[in-house]
């Protein structure tokens, strides 16, 4: 019995909080910009499971990897961390949405007429 074929990766965006197990691949993408690691808590820009761009969230310093197109994903993590981490942003709340009850005929299910 063979695995199935794993789906190819689609070529999106992820914009993420930097894990511990990312530590590495930072190291690596400020070797590769000939710059320091980034001193604190960062914010990363992801394409195929590879770190492509990373944001400091304290100091607001990047590193890229300059072997691929690479300006936009700066942008965007700089654009995701001031619209974030902007004073007053606080916790977004989620939106309640009322729930409905079905209608057939033009009447409510389960709904009792008083009259």
């Amino acid at each position: 019995m063979s695995t199935p074929p794993t789906p190819p990766r689609s070529d999106g965006v992820l914009l993420r909080t930097a894990r511990a197990d990312d530590e590495d691949g930072l190291i690596r993408l400020a070797a590769l910009d000939s710059a320091r690691p980034l001193p604190g808590p960062a914010l990363v820009a992801e394409v195929n499971g590879v770190i492509i761009a990373a944001l400091c969230r304290t100091s607001g310093r990047t590193v890229a990897d300059p072997f691929v197109p690479s300006l936009h994903l700066v942008e965007l993590l700089r654009q995701y961390a001031a619209r974030r981490y902007a004073p007053g942003a606080g916790p977004r709340r989620r939106r309640l949405v009322p729930r409905l009850t079905p209608r057939v005929g033009g009447a409510l299910i389960g709904a009792q007429r008083s009259w």
